[in-house]
């Protein structure tokens, strides 16, 4: 199988330019797909004159991660598709460990991990795991690397993953109304709905430049996040009073740090429009075998995130 590489990036020159020279070193020959997302600092005449074998796709204009990379997929020749942040670097033997499961007819999608740049021993992120509000949380994060197990995530993250590309244009990609965060989610649900299998790759490693793009807990990372929290509720989460109870007691740590503390009321709003925009599309909730991470613990991870951003410490876990 053939592997296609699509990365979207958008102002990000200096870590796209690291990025591409570790896709030229892969083990195993790969198309390269930029999305140059409507940069100003030159990306475009860059890549080009640069990185010649690299198929570029120029848009005027941000458009997202998910629409960019969308519109990157429907350039792409390969197999697979492996979609990665520009902040990445994989390993020379990255793509040839990601495409391998997808023998199996089964699989449609696969995570790798995401490693921390400045602590590359530890996790980033090794996919995407659920709680039972249909939260997200990554895999392993902060983690040791060497103690990685087997465990598959409900999919993988959207900065390491990899999609059989028949199974991602039969579901139609990344769902456009997610402009950044949880449209890997999203996608991993939906795929599994259609009876894809996840497949996990703990030797497919990247190093990651956590939060490089739109930084970590910035105005904008926590009103896209609101809305996609919202948006993957509306279309997958669970209805009535008991499941209602456990995503308040879950999310308003966070909603009330963003009030209060960094006095954005606007989440709210985006967490309203998110919500309507995914119940228009209405799914229901996922097999209960997918939901993985306890109420119990999703409530420690909860208030141990809100701790750390209070701390104004290492940058929070990302919940996407």
């Amino acid at each position: 199988m053939r592997a296609s590489f699509v990365v979207p990036s958008w102002d990000g020159l200096a870590v796209l330019r690291e990025c591409l020279r570790a896709l030229a070193l892969q083990t195993v020959d790969c198309e390269i797909v930029v999305v140059d997302n409507g940069s100003v600092d030159g990306t475009a005449q860059a890549v080009a004159e640069e990185f010649r074998e690299v198929l570029l796709v120029r848009l005027e204009e941000n458009v997202g991660f998910g629409r960019a990379v969308n519109l990157g997929a429907e350039r792409a020749t390969g197999d697979v598709l492996l979609v990665v942040n520009n902040d990445a670097v994989p390993a020379p033997d990255f793509a040839e460990r990601m495409v391998a499961p997808f023998a199996d007819p089964a699989v449609g999608m696969a995570a790798g991990v995401l490693t921390q740049r400045p602590h590359p021993d530890r996790v980033d992120s090794a996919g995407v795991e659920l709680d039972v509000t249909v939260g997200s949380w990554d895999l392993g994060w902060n983690a040791p690397v060497a103690s990685l197990g087997t465990r598959t995530p409900a999919g993988p993250c959207g900065g390491a993953a990899a999609y059989r590309a028949s199974a991602w244009r039969d579901a139609g990609g990344f769902d456009p109304a997610l402009f950044a965060y949880w449209e890997d989610v999203d996608l991993a649900l939906r795929l599994r709905r259609a009876g894809w299998a996840s497949a996990f790759v703990p030797g497919a490693r990247a190093l990651h430049r956590h939060g490089a793009t739109l930084g970590a807990a910035t105005p904008l990372q926590r009103r896209l996040d609101a809305f996609g929290r919202g948006f993957v509720l509306g279309r997958h989460g669970r209805d009535g009073v008991v499941a209602a109870l456990r995503v308040a007691v879950l999310d308003w740590p966070v909603l009330a740090f963003d009030l209060l503390v960094a006095r954005q009321p606007d989440v709210l709003r985006e967490r309203r429009r998110g919500r309507a925009a995914g119940r228009a599309s209405r799914l229901g909730p996922p097999d209960a075998s997918l939901l993985t991470v306890s109420f119990a613990e999703a409530l420690r991870r909860r208030w141990a995130f809100v701790a750390r951003r209070l701390r104004r410490g290492r940058p929070a876990q990302q919940l996407e």
